[in-house]
């Protein structure tokens, strides 16, 4: 249903609800028997940017997997390009990665030429193992 905290589809009858919101890393330090994350899935439909500021600290603690939706279109309702989501893990030493022909290939970034919409971004320490078995080097 395209549900986001921005209208996507600009229609004038959707219909809006308040709910409370909590950054991954206040649930997380909220949340004493979370030994440590070791998978994120974020879809919440342009807003994705918002969910990896509020997860820092946990990305940089534990180095989770993340598998994520990027979309411009989306991401522009909320004011930004999804290279600044590949950008702002790279600082953090992620690389992004697509499926592509059983392997893994990867994406500096978006651009128009860009079909994908879901990524997976990789550690280079802690998932250096995976990438070496994983990653697709002549394409």
């Amino acid at each position: 249903m395209a549900s986001s905290m921005a209208n996507l589809r600009e229609d004038q009858d959707t219909v809006t609800e308040e709910c409370v919101v909590k950054k991954l890393d206040d649930f997380v330090s909220s949340t004493p028997s979370l030994k440590r994350i070791d998978f994120i899935k974020c879809d919440v439909e342009g807003a994705e940017l918002f969910v990896f500021k509020g997860a820092l600290e946990t990305m940089k603690k534990d180095k989770p997997i993340i598998f994520t939706e990027m979309l411009r279109k989306w991401a522009s309702k909320f004011n930004y390009h999804p290279n600044q989501i590949i950008n702002l893990l790279k600082d953090l030493g992620y690389g992004c990665f697509v499926p592509h022909n059983g392997r893994m290939k990867e994406i500096v970034e978006m651009d128009e030429n860009t079909v994908e919409t879901n990524f997976f971004f990789l550690h280079g320490e802690k998932h250096a193992g995976q990438l070496l078995e994983i990653y697709d080097c002549n394409s």
